[in-house]
């Protein structure tokens, strides 16, 4: 990516912020150790700017202790600490679309929160790797729109459960992983890697 962020501070909390002066932006919501970085959050924000949209990844962190929680109080946790730079981004500037993207951890407050929102401007939501095995998480995805992918050989996987999903366009990737990658297995985890991008690439295209 050509394109440098700006890394900036609010309420505490740091956030990088790619400026494609667009009407349209996408946050970004990490896992726990499945940070920007890593190939599907690195190709996922690469898309998104080669689509004309801002990108704002929110940089959390948190303590083991934390996770020591019950599900949903980790859910607002991470909802508590991000949405003030969310709320921030939005006033800022006449965004016509928003994009919530999380991996992992970073879906649960998508799925909780966001999801459950009437948004102020039409908003699209795409959750990599999210926790299906939570009651909460499945309760609050029934009957909702968004992308979502998940690998066969992840925990959270369940075939009966997705089957439950059909109004939510899926990505079901054979074999792979919670990091959406296949164990030493370079060529294949890149293939799925591509295959992923552009059924993303479909979705956010679609009107």
């Amino acid at each position: 990516m050509k394109i440098k962020p700006k890394h900036a501070m609010y309420n505490g909390l740091s956030y990088s912020f790619f400026d494609r002066k667009s009407d349209k932006v996408c946050f970004m919501l990490s896992g726990t150790g499945y940070t920007y970085d890593k190939p599907i959050l690195y190709y996922s924000t690469a898309l998104l700017l080669e689509l004309g949209y801002d990108v704002i990844q929110i940089n959390y962190t948190f303590e083991q202790q934390h996770f020591e929680q019950d599900s949903q109080a980790i859910s607002e946790m991470v909802y508590r600490v991000a949405n003030p730079i969310v709320e921030k981004c939005l006033q800022s500037k006449p965004y016509r679309e928003v994009v919530y993207l999380g991996k992992s951890l970073g879906t649960m407050p998508i799925v909780d929160y966001y999801m459950q929102q009437t948004p102020s401007i039409p908003a699209r939501y795409v959750l990599f790797t999210p926790l299906l095995s939570l009651q909460h998480t499945m309760a609050n995805l029934l009957d909702k729109h968004a992308f979502l992918a998940i690998g066969t050989a992840d925990p959270h996987y369940s075939q009966e459960k997705l089957a439950q999903l059909a109004t939510l366009q899926l990505a079901v990737l054979e074999d792979l992983n919670h990091s959406l990658e296949i164990p030493l297995n370079v060529d294949l985890s890149i293939q799925h890697c591509q295959s992923l991008i552009s059924q993303l690439k479909i979705f956010l295209q679609n009107n």
